[in-house]
């Protein structure tokens, strides 16, 4: 009966333990994944300058035409 029982326990410490593990990786992954905000122009005056001060780095530029467009990212 006491044997049945400490059993019982050492089983259910376990599950608990496991249960911590699966949520601390969790929220570690979920924290070491970057998260980034995204910048859209199409004009042509820009102060490049200042933007990379900002943080933003120039992640594309499409031109149709006339018109170019560039897509910045910066991480939040």
């Amino acid at each position: 009966m006491l044997r049945r029982m400490r059993n019982r326990i050492m089983l259910a410490a376990m599950l608990v333990v496991s249960l911590l593990c699966v949520v601390g990786f969790a929220r570690q992954a979920q924290e070491a994944r970057p998260r980034w905000e995204y910048k859209t122009t199409c004009a042509h005056l820009l102060d490049l300058n200042k933007l990379g001060e900002e943080g933003w780095e120039l992640s594309a530029a499409t031109q149709d035409g006339s018109t170019t467009c560039l897509y910045f990212k910066r991480q939040k």
